[in-house]
């Protein structure tokens, strides 16, 4: 038994459209790139119990970043657009794929991976006297789209 390394969750955001989607990696010049399940929960207590009951209703995931701005980084050149054009709606979401490289699923190098739209919601920029520096979060549009994602060819397929 092995522990997982961070490292070995990638993060792509698709730079190409959504037919023909291109899958550039998330991590240079990222220093944060986090998750928050932020699960919705409804609690309630019937009159013959003592304890509460809760269940799982629903999920509002939210991903914080934190980016240096490095020049011909094409995710960041995508969320940077978003952010100094102050895009709205459609134009404001991204889809994101998280690969789980620990977890080879099938042949063929495919591995388990999950697909889901975001929308950009932009927080600072120029923050500091060194590199120059983005903030935001991505709020989650819809449903996760779980698949697979064969890294050599940049190929995601959903299940």
């Amino acid at each position: 038994m092995a522990i997982v390394n961070r490292a070995e969750r990638k993060h792509y955001l698709n730079t190409g459209t959504e037919e023909s989607p291109v899958w550039s990696p998330i991590g240079e010049g990222f220093t944060e790139f986090m998750e928050s399940k932020n699960a919705v929960s409804y609690g309630r207590r019937y009159i013959h119990e003592a304890t509460k009951r809760t269940d799982v209703t629903g999920y509002a995931p939210v991903i914080d970043y934190e980016f240096e701005v490095y020049r011909g980084n094409a995710v960041i050149e995508v969320l940077r657009e978003i952010t100094d054009r102050e895009m709205c709606g459609d134009r404001a979401q991204v889809d994101v794929l998280t690969v789980d490289m620990f977890d080879e699923s099938g042949t063929g190098g495919a591995y388990r991976a999950i697909r889901r739209r975001y929308s950009v919601i932009p927080d600072e920029c120029g923050e500091g006297t060194d590199a120059l520096c983005y903030t935001g979060t991505m709020k989650a549009v819809g449903d996760i789209i779980p698949g697979k994602y064969v890294a050599a060819s940049g190929v995601f397929t959903a299940d």
